[in-house]
């Protein structure tokens, strides 16, 4: 208790992590509305509303953290990956399976992936590897640490990407009718995305960069929202994992001093 007491007296930290708290209920909340009011063809660019909105926290402190045009580039660059890897996973199967986009989500990017997965994967990457690297100061472990804490996510994200029609899967599975491919292949994922920021980051090849723990503030209010889609919807092994995630992200993000 004194800890969280103490996340809010300075002035400029008690601000940032009103904010934070409040985005974060904000968006638990609003996930009600996503689960429950049809919005028909307004779905596309409300979609793409809510991936953008909760991508500008991370995106903003990592403008802080580092220097611009580092930022820009990590920025650029974990934009443009995860439509590369994706395009390659839709026309080959690998390293996901056999899936698919809806037309749910707008506009493809090369007929095969949507505009706003650009959006979608930076704070991903930006809160797993700032989490990995905050638990440990060895490259060697955080990097595969990282990548696992981006498949948990996943684990959260895709059952409620499943509900929402937003990709289909050629050959279903027996998670939520999700195939254990999909898990492995974004590993792998996660584990080039890792292995990439950690090269453009690091001082020391094998000892990881102290990250700003509000870098990963995105995935903090991720964590909020897709639990309280999960949790309005009824998928409970995503909302035990997400409540987990979400003291995770919050104990570095609104506790760390």
């Amino acid at each position: 208790m004194e800890r969280l007491l103490s996340a809010y007296k300075n002035p400029e930290e008690r601000m940032k992590n009103l904010i934070l708290t409040i985005f974060s209920i904000v968006f638990f909340f609003v996930s009600w509305l996503v689960a429950n009011v049809p919005i028909g063809e307004q779905s596309t660019w409300v979609s793409a509303l809510f991936i953008v909105a909760i991508a500008l926290p991370s995106y903003y402190f990592l403008y802080r953290w580092t220097t611009p045009v580092r930022a820009v580039v990590i920025i650029l660059l974990f934009s443009i990956f995860p439509i590369i890897i994706e395009s390659i996973g839709i026309s080959t199967g690998f390293p996901y399976g056999p899936f698919e986009y809806t037309e749910q989500m707008g506009y493809k990017i090369l007929g095969l992936v949507p505009w706003s997965v650009a959006f979608a994967f930076a704070p991903l990457v930006l809160g797993s590897i700032t989490i990995a690297n905050k638990i440990t100061n060895r490259a060697i472990l955080a990097i595969p640490l990282s990548a696992l804490l981006l498949v948990i996510v996943d684990l959260i994200l895709d059952p409620a990407a499943v509900v929402l029609n937003i990709w289909v899967w050629g050959i279903p599975g027996p998670y939520y009718g999700i195939p254990l491919t999909n898990y492995s292949g974004w590993f792998f994922t996660a584990l080039i995305a890792s292995v990439m920021m950690h090269i453009l980051i690091a001082d020391d090849i094998f000892k990881t960069q102290d990250i700003d723990a509000d870098v990963a503030s995105s995935l903090l209010v991720s964590m909020a929202f897709w639990t309280g889609f999960s949790f309005w919807t009824g998928l409970w092994i995503p909302v035990i994992i997400g409540i987990s995630m979400f003291l995770l992200v919050g104990y570095f993000v609104i506790l760390e001093e």
